[in-house]
C-alpha cells in the first residue's frame, strides 16, 4: 500500500518536473533530502511524534530545504508529506522518481561487481555491450567484492548476470544434479 502511495507522489513530482523542465534538479533535490532523512533519526521521528504540530514540521522542513538549497516545489511537497504523516515515504519517492527520470531519459543503470578493480577500458567495453543490448544510455557503478573468485556480476535493473567462476561452478553442479 505504501509503495502505491509513494508512486503517486513520485508521479506527481515527475510530471511537474517534465512540465517545468526541471526534472533533473528535482531528482537531485529529492535524493539529497532522502539521504538527509536516512542519516537523521530526528527527522525520521518527525512523523511519529504526536506532540509535534504541522507548523513545526513545516518549519523544520523549510529550514532543511534552505540548508540543502532546495526549490520551493520540493519543500512544499515534503511539507505535504509531513502534513499527511507520510514523510517515511521520502526514500521510496526519491527512488521511484529517479527511476521514472531514467526511463524518461532512456538511461539504464548497471552495477558491476568484481573481485578486483576493473580497468577503465574494460568498464567502457561493458558499457558498450550493455548499450547495444538495451539500446539505452548506460550509467555504470563498479564495486569491488573480494568474495568473488574471478569474473563479474552485472546487475542491470532487476536482472542479474553472473559471470563469475563461482556462478559457473554452481550452474555446472546444478546441471550435473539434474542429469
Amino acid at each position: 500500500m505504501s509503495q502505491a502511495i509513494a508512486k503517486r507522489y513520485a508521479r506527481a513530482v515527475f510530471e511537474l518536473g517534465c512540465e517545468n523542465h526541471t526534472l533533473a534538479a528535482l531528482v537531485a533535490e529529492f535524493a539529497r533530502f532522502a539521504e538527509a532523512y536516512a542519516l537523521s533519526p530526528e527527522l525520521q521521528e518527525l512523523d511519529r511524534l504526536p506532540n509535534v504540530t504541522d507548523a513545526t514540521r513545516t518549519a523544520v522542513l523549510t529550514d532543511l530545504g534552505k540548508r540543502l538549497q532546495a526549490s520551493d516545489s520540493v519543500v512544499r511537497t515534503l511539507g505535504l508529506l509531513a502534513e499527511r504523516q507520510r514523510l517515511s515515504l521520502l526514500p521510496d519517492v526519491a527512488q521511484l522518481l529517479a527511476g521514472m527520470s531514467d526511463e524518461h531519459e532512456g538511461v539504464v543503470r548497471a552495477t558491476i561487481r568484481s573481485a578486483q578493480k576493473l580497468s577503465p577500458a574494460y568498464v567502457q567495453r561493458l558499457a558498450e555491450r550493455i548499450r547495444e543490448a538495451t539500446g539505452k544510455k548506460v550509467v555504470i557503478t563498479t564495486e569491488e567484492d573480494p568474495a568473488l573468485i574471478a569474473g563479474v556480476v552485472a546487475t542491470i535493473g532487476d536482472r542479474v548476470i553472473d559471470g563469475t567462476v563461482r556462478g559457473r561452478l554452481d550452474r555446472l553442479s546444478a546441471s550435473l544434479r539434474q542429469s
